[in-house]
């Protein structure tokens, strides 16, 4: 089994590299979500830096052209992993970019700890970014306090209430997983991420893979908390 899911994950790297041109350059950074990983994994090599840092730089041109196709959430993930990995291209415009929107993320919540112009869904990854995010600069001696004015407004609407389409789902599932230790307790937290993977499998808006990947995700968790 092993050595068929590392045949398999092998071709699915050459079948990113080999589409990747004729890939939409709105779903490019969707695209290559997991892509270093599985590289590392399939091949124990780092993938190419020049290829994914140049799949994102193209993502930030067309976002910066105007194509609202590309979400700020993941253009500003992207530009923070090519940042962590020292990548020259990315410390002039798309650095000067993820200041500038950390500064207006900011500006939009600051007050009341919601971002009024947003999505459920937007809001919910603005604010695991920030929450992530060193804010110092922005909020000075302040930083936890605003942080935890933040978390205490978004904790609450992870909750699965059964009208999300997958997409929100799977924002308050990421939501959840970066902000674990803001929880009350382990167990909370727990029930929360189980109900949402069930959410997610039911959804008729859920990809037929995603959902076998989430029920794994479930049954896996649920295997960890009987043995602990």
């Amino acid at each position: 089994m092993s050595r068929q899911l590392l045949q398999q994950s092998k071709e699915w790297v050459k079948a990113i590299e080999g589409n990747i041109a004729v890939t939409p350059v709105h779903e490019l950074i969707v695209a290559l979500s997991g892509f270093g990983l599985i590289h590392r994994i399939a091949f124990r090599t780092p993938a190419s830096s020049a290829f994914i840092g140049g799949c994102y730089l193209k993502s930030f041109n067309e976002r910066m052209r105007g194509n609202m196709l590309i979400s700020d959430t993941d253009l500003y993930s992207a530009i923070s992993d090519r940042i962590q990995f020292r990548d020259k291209a990315f410390f002039d415009k798309p650095l000067q970019w993820q200041c500038l929107t950390s500064s207006e993320w900011y500006n939009e919540c600051k007050s009341t700890g919601k971002f009024l112009n947003s999505s459920l869904e937007q809001s919910l990854h603005k604010a695991r970014i920030l929450l992530d995010k060193d804010l110092f600069a922005f909020t000075g001696r302040n930083q936890e306090q605003f942080k935890r004015m933040l978390s205490d407004h978004y904790l609450p609407s992870i909750i699965v209430n059964g009208t999300e389409n997958a997409e929100t789902l799977k924002a308050k599932l990421a939501f959840l997983r970066s902000n674990r230790q803001r929880f009350n307790s382990i167990r909370q937290a727990y029930t929360i991420e189980q109900n949402l993977l069930t959410a997610l499998m039911q959804s008729d808006d859920t990809h037929q893979l995603d959902r076998i990947a989430y029920c794994l995700d479930a049954q896996f968790k649920t295997h960890l908390a009987e043995a602990m």
